[in-house]
């Protein structure tokens, strides 16, 4: 389900080998420690935007689940009216 890609694979590792050298570094305020902030916030971007989030099959799942029950309980309704000792039976009971 969370599954990542060659591209997205490698920048996290690329990120995390600088996020090392970054903590292994003494002097804070070196060139080569800014370069190396730089490089990090640049290879985050790049990940964040390497693709556009897609959706869940879950999520889609969920959601086609949810407009089949609607779309029973109006059909249900519309051949056998409702009334209110039968509608408690689609209600779900908490535990």
């Amino acid at each position: 389900m969370f599954t990542k890609t060659a591209t997205e694979s490698k920048l996290d590792a690329e990120i995390l080998t600088l996020l090392a050298k970054l903590s292994e570094s003494e002097d804070k305020s070196s060139d080569e420690y800014a370069a190396m902030l730089e490089r990090v916030s640049k290879l985050h971007k790049l990940k964040t935007e390497e693709r556009p989030k897609q959706v869940s099959p879950d999520t889609i799942l969920i959601v086609a689940a949810n407009i089949f029950g609607i779309l029973w309980l109006a059909r249900y309704e519309r051949e056998n009216v409702i009334k209110a000792p039968n509608a408690m039976k689609f209600v779900m009971k908490s535990r």
